[in-house]
């Protein structure tokens, strides 16, 4: 079965997000620079940049702690990597291939004008990198890799992501987290230093914080206001970009932190500076402190010593000559030496993990933990009658996803129960997860809904050309010809490229053939795309491929075989229920929103730049799939086996399962299907993709320095403003959004016409000539790509080990990269609802930090696992991070490490006889 059937959006960015070790780590590092560079200055035997951090390494992992570096000496070693055209050209041939399955490439380039991002025309930025390439024009490995990612940043998209090259393994943190929160609600925002806030409001407020006046000797606001343009990344606005940097509860009780505390990607200080100085209203001051680096590669070899070490490692994916397995740095070097965790459940964790913003929880999720699997929890405040669900994520594996929709039916009814009359469903800091739940939940609110015309259409389309239709042709017509009794069946339902499990909504039947699916004619600006689909919710076979549903019990509620009882009722009524968000709902979150508004709820949307007007509620994707590129390269490879003519394809050869990366790349992610509105295709015409049209909050609210902290406190003014008092929402915020029964009585704002995409890549300050590169069209479009076969498949020695794989050696026992060999599960699968234990196998793992982001660790080595086998943090080991006195109050939190094991065990035909078959699009064994 295809990881790429089980639907699982948002966690395209997420296989790239920032691990998270604990703050007070981030502070001891910045606090005892001091010592360090003085041990440096007397250290006889100076070691090459990069060589000096692998010391670090084992230093850290000696004092129990994930490896942490100064940023300078991050930046000192990758600044010296030096570059090579040849596998920087084959990279661009690779990128432009995956970038054409991308579905907005034409609306990026022309926006609409309530589009409030910069036009992009992505590929002749991608044009410009080639001719930069050509003309000798960078020097170092970086260089070049900052004006490829400035081009995903450019498309503001979450879906959109790219962690490649030497820029992969690390990422950049400051330890001094901020927030932005106004006095009063109605002031403007200032930043104000996180545990100044915490030490106030545990203080009752006896002394009023000083908010941050200058950082680097620049206005705080305009500082963070441009920080925010250059490192947010994949939203839609720039007041969602400016909440982007910030700590927040919802992001703690996650296991995560914003962009300023943890998720830089280019580095934020000079070659001999990266200091951060803060002064503070009252003229006191903050700092120096240093930015830090995150080590995110956590398999890495010991021997690395060079600059050529760094390329030949990050960039091709080759081990140092001096290097074998023996010499791989593990994670933890020493079992023996470390804790084991006995894993609790715990309602207490949110209070602990969001430093008293969260209340206890009075309805709960089981295993309510950073990353444990619980995510929702609610809350209700009697006195003003209101009932809270927090909902952070959508994102559960297949065995919590059933735990996630009782737990919100648990809270309505409880809210029911106390007669509640208002419903607050807080989703800020949602990135997304799986469609399923947004369908789940939204039918627990909403059990009726008109069937000619439904609240969840969840409608969506494909950019269409001739390589995703010999895809889509071939796959869909291998599973129309496949016995109803086949595994595959079952498997592939859901598969992306598998068109005849949705529905057509111009005659509410499945599409027959591909073709059916294709349009005729371009759509806009010379594009063109397929026509709507809608997921078919009353199929078995999509639903248990698209959502993992084993049984009836499994299916979204009020789909499939799990409808709705007849004597079902709905609680509360559209205008009872307001949606909360930070304008970072992203994803499924997107979709959730989309059919809750359908239904009449409002929105309230929090935070944003420090200015007063509208701001949207859904800034994050508002795309319908998020898609990686080593699944588009399984796909390729599987339809090349079934097209006769395959010409078209790219060259993948059968044993490497990849096409010619030219470098190694970590995750490639893109947008593969838009999400269409059903006010769009009921228009007819031209369609306009929800990612383009601008879509405000009903109310706007600022963050004060006394809610911002304070959950019970927030929610309790959200209340307030949603179901009472219009004038609590931010000045000129109201009448930008469309009420049940009439539109909104304010036009969208606009900014200034553009009438040319705006250029990213610089070309003109770098070398002289003609602008002329033979792959651009008469468009100005790089062009349709040019298949290579290379001689470089970058990854495949080390780096290429992105999912697990069967011990070897002797005795079954080895891993070629210092992952631990352990014992793992294998199921047997013959159709729905029938599995059964098989045997047990042993397996290379990979090892992972349990403290991490649930955006990370195990999930890098998801992709190409099947649905059965996704991979958790087992947890199994702790290591204390020692307290320091002067250290902010997160100091002394555990940090947990374990290995990636299967949640629910793998499914492998050698191990349960399957009779042979030919390949899968699944690659599974």
């Amino acid at each position: 079965m295809l990881l790429w059937g089980f639907l699982l959006l948002g966690s395209a960015v997420d296989a790239a997000a920032t691990a998270r070790p604990p703050r007070s780590q981030l502070h001891q590092r910045s606090a005892s620079r001091a010592a360090r560079l003085s041990a440096r200055a007397e250290d006889n035997t100076a070691r090459p940049a990069c060589g000096r951090l692998w010391v670090i390494v084992k230093s850290d992992l000696a004092d129990g702690n994930a490896p942490i570096f100064d940023a300078l000496d991050v930046w000192n070693c990758i600044r010296t990597v030096p570059f090579h055209a040849a596998p920087a050209l084959r990279f661009i041939e690779y990128y432009n291939t995956t970038l054409q399955f991308h579905s907005t490439v034409a609306y990026l380039k022309y926006p609409t004008p309530h589009y409030k991002q910069p036009a992009v025309d992505i590929f002749a930025e991608l044009g410009r990198v080639k001719q930069n390439v050509e003309a000798g024009k960078y020097k170092r490995q970086y260089d070049f890799e900052v004006d490829v990612l400035k081009i995903t940043h450019a498309m503001h998209d979450h879906h959109a992501s790219l962690s490649f090259g030497i820029t992969a393994p690390f990422v950049f943190a400051s330890s001094a987290d901020i927030v932005s929160a106004s006095l009063d609600g109605k002031s403007l925002p200032r930043p104000y230093l996180k545990y100044d806030l915490i030490k106030a409001q545990d203080s009752g407020w006896k002394y009023e914080p000083s908010p941050i006046a200058t950082i680097n000797g620049k206005d705080a606001v305009e500082y963070l206001t441009e920080f925010a343009r250059f490192n947010s990344f994949g939203n839609l606005e720039s007041h969602a970009d400016y909440n982007d940097l910030f700590e927040h509860p919802a992001n703690d009780i996650q296991g995560v932190y914003g962009t300023w505390g943890g998720q830089v990607k280019f580095y934020p200080g000079n070659d001999t500076d990266d200091s951060i100085n803060i002064v503070f209203a009252n003229n006191t001051k903050h700092g120096p402190e240093q930015w830090v680096a995150i080590l995110e590669h956590m398999s890495t070899p010991s021997t690395i010593e060079t600059p050529g070490d760094m390329y030949n490692y990050f960039i091709l994916g080759l081990m140092p000559a001096n290097a074998d397995d023996e010499e791989l740095e593990p994670l933890f070097p020493d079992l023996s030496n470390l804790t084991l965790v006995e894993v609790e459940d715990d309602v207490g964790t949110w209070p602990y993990q969001s430093d008293g913003a969260f209340p206890e929880a009075q309805i709960a999720q089981p295993n309510l933990k950073v990353a444990e699997g619980g995510v929702v929890s609610g809350y209700y405040l009697d006195k003003i009658s209101t009932g809270v669900l927090s909902i952070p994520s959508f994102r559960q594996f297949p065995e919590d996803a059933l735990e996630f929709s009782k737990t919100v039916q648990k809270f309505i009814d409880g809210a029911e129960k106390k007669k509640l009359t208002k419903i607050i469903i807080d989703l800020q800091q949602n990135y997304g997860g799986s469609p399923g739940l947004a369908f789940d939940t939204f039918r627990r609110f909403f059990p009726f809904e008109p069937e000619s015309s439904p609240w969840t259409f969840a409608g969506s389309r494909r950019r269409s050309h001739k390589l995703a239709e010999i895809i889509g042709d071939s796959i869909t017509e291998w599973w129309k010809g496949l016995d109803e009794d086949d595994d595959d069946r079952w498997d592939e339902a859901g598969n992306e490229w598998n068109i005849a499990t949705r529905i057509n909504p111009l005659t509410n039947k499945t599409f027959q053939n591909w073709a059916e699916y294709s349009p005729s004619e371009p759509d806009y600006r010379g594009d063109r795309w397929s026509k709507v689909e809608r997921y078919d919710m009353f199929n078995e076979e999509f639903l248990y491929s698209a959502f993992s549903a084993d049984t009836s019990e499994d299916d979204p509620y009020g789909f499939g075989e799990n409808r709705v009882p007849d004597n079902a009722k709905q609680v509360f009524k559209p205008s009872q229920i307001v949606l909360l968000t930070d304008g970072l709902c992203s994803s499924t979150c997107a979709i959730f929103v989309e059919m809750m508004t359908e239904a009449g709820v409002r929105t309230v949307v929090m935070g944003g730049k420090p200015e007063n007007g509208p701001m949207q509620a859904v800034a994050g994707s508002r795309g319908a799939r998020a898609y990686s590129a080593d699944i588009l390269d399984y796909i390729m490879q599987f339809a090349g086996t079934l097209v006769k003519d395959n010409s078209s394809l790219p060259n993948i050869p059968i044993d490497q399962e990849t096409r010619d990366t030219g470098m190694w790349v970590q995750y490639a992610g893109i947008n593969l299907r838009d999400q269409v509105t059903k006010q769009e295709f009921e228009a007819g015409g031209q369609i306009l993709p929800l990612q383009f049209e601008y879509r405000a909050a009903h109310c706007r609210l600022f963050y004060t320095t006394r809610n911002i902290y304070n959950m019970t406190r927030l929610w309790s003014d959200v209340s307030a403003a949603a179901f009472g008092k219009d004038s609590l929402c931010v000045q000129g915020s109201t009448g930008f959004a469309d009420e049940p029964g009439h539109p909104a009585s304010n036009t969208a704002p606009t900014k200034k016409p553009v009438h040319a995409a705006s250029v990213v890549i610089d070309t003109d300050n770098f070398r002289g000539g003609e602008e002329d590169f033979e792959d651009e069209d008469e468009d100005g479009l790089f062009g349709p790509p040019d298949f290579n076969e290379g001689d470089i498949h970058a990854g495949e020695q080390i780096l290429a080990d992105n999912e697990i794989y069967p011990c070897s050696g002797k005795n079954g026992t080895s891993c070629r990269n210092g992952w631990p060999c352990v014992d793992i599960e294998v199921k047997c699968k013959s159709s729905r609802g029938e599995e059964k234990l098989a045997s047990t196998a042993k397996y290379c793992l990979p090892p992972c930090n349990k403290s991490s982001s649930v955006r990370t660790g195990c999930d890098t080595y998801n992709n190409k696992l099947t649905k059965e086998s996704r991979l958790e943090c087992s947890g199994k080991f702790r290591m204390e991070t020692k307290k320091k006195t002067g250290v902010s109050s997160a100091a002394g939190r555990e940090t947990i490490f374990g290995y990636c094991k299967p949640n629910n065990g793998v499914r492998s035909r050698k191990v349960c006889s399957a009779p042979a078959k030919k390949p899968t699009p699944s690659g599974t064994p």
